[in-house]
């Protein structure tokens, strides 16, 4: 029995551009397990494990999480989808976190949404995140049920 290669694909672009919306759409179409860092980073907080506690304490300062932190969390969830094609969302973005994901992990596809800044703007300022799920809504198109 020959076994399909393992397909990897990282989907790349600014907050705004349609990474989760795209994402949900290849990984519906595809079959493909979705990884996505800003839900990983939400779910370690809210469990309150170590790497999200020590993330949060970034966060709650007003400043980006460090390289190694989000890495080490990433590349540790990959490590549970060994056997599944994946697409991975919002990870790597800086070069040390591409070349730390290119150590462990040969990619086979980028997506890179191009979304022009006023496009962005104004999917943003609409956009809802409830504090306590991490849900996010927009108000023009996925408002929340109860404002």
């Amino acid at each position: 029995m020959v076994v399909p290669p393992l397909l990897r694909v990282v989907i790349m672009g600014p907050p705004g551009s349609g990474k989760g919306t795209v994402s949900a759409r290849i990984i519906k179409h595809f079959g493909m397990k979705h990884l996505s860092s800003g839900d990983l980073l939400r779910d370690n907080m809210q469990k309150k494990t170590e790497v999200g506690i020590l993330a949060k304490s970034y966060i709650d300062q007003g400043r980006l999480i460090p390289d190694d932190i989000m890495t080490r969390l990433v590349l540790n969830e990959l490590k549970g989808l060994d056997r599944y094609n994946w697409l991975l969302d919002g990870f790597p973005r800086t070069v040390a976190q591409a070349e730390a994901l290119d150590k462990e992990c040969q990619i086979d596809s980028v997506i890179d949404l191009d979304v022009p800044f006023e496009t962005i703007k104004c999917r943003l300022t609409a956009r809802w995140i409830h504090p306590g799920s991490g849900r996010v809504y927009n108000l023009e198109f996925s408002p929340p049920r109860v404002q």
